[in-house]
């Protein structure tokens, strides 16, 4: 394994939320800058079709694969209607009749994963080296959201977040994305994608969920791409 991204959970995170793990895809040098992958065009395409299926005359919200997720926001004295993690909001805009739009063909394989396992799934550009924690927020931390230019300045300490340093990249977890470690479509990038699951409940999920971007990673990109959980 050749991984270069340090990735770690911080003990105040597994005290809240005990039993949690992340796997982790690595992937290395994936060129992004093709405006179209086919192959990534009909995995999403499929992934759409299985979940409105699946969440015919159903909610989102209703999926047992979604349950733990919706416990852990309650946990954190969260709304899980109001915050959805990214899993539930991607299913419940399937289950609404809406699809899905297109991003790029990374960030569109992601949601395709996560989707088919209905597992949150968070794609982050990284710098090698650069480390990124699930903690909770704190004094000096800046979050900028998706689309916007300036920081957000509704962030308060004890929020859990996606951080590399002192810039938050996702807020209430899996909730809300930041313009920092967007993932562009441009080459050479390095990456790391979390799935958040537990361990003893859908850990051997989580690490299919992995096992699945990693090859596919591979197979349409050409990069390399590494699997690990941090538990």
């Amino acid at each position: 394994m050749n991984t270069t991204i340090p990735f770690s959970i911080n003990p105040a995170v597994r005290e809240k939320l005990p039993g949690i793990c992340v796997g982790l895809v690595e992937a290395r040098g994936v060129d992004n800058s093709l405006p179209d992958r086919p192959a990534v065009d009909a995995l999403l395409d499929d992934a759409v079709r299985q979940a409105e299926a699946r969440l015919a005359d159903t909610k989102a919200s209703d999926d047992p694969r979604v349950q733990p997720y919706r416990a852990a926001f309650h946990a954190l004295g969260m709304s899980p209607s109001r915050y959805p993690s990214s899993n539930i909001a991607l299913l419940r805009r399937i289950a609404k009749g809406k699809g899905l739009w297109r991003v790029n063909p990374v960030v569109d394989l992601g949601n395709a994963i996560s989707i088919g396992y209905g597992l949150p799934l968070g794609a982050h550009a990284m710098a090698p080296g650069e480390p990124l924690e699930l903690r909770f927020s704190r004094n000096g931390d800046r979050f900028v959201e998706l689309g916007a230019a300036e920081d957000d300045p509704t962030l308060e300490p004890g929020e859990l977040v996606y951080a590399a340093g002192n810039l938050v990249h996702t807020r209430r977890w899996t909730w809300r994305q930041s313009e920092n470690g967007k993932v562009e479509a441009t080459a050479g990038l390095d990456l790391l994608f979390p799935i958040d699951g537990f361990l003893d409940v859908n850990e051997a999920q989580v690490m299919a969920a992995c096992e699945d971007l990693a090859q596919k990673l591979r197979d349409i990109f050409g990069c390399e791409a590494d699997v690990r959980l941090c538990r």
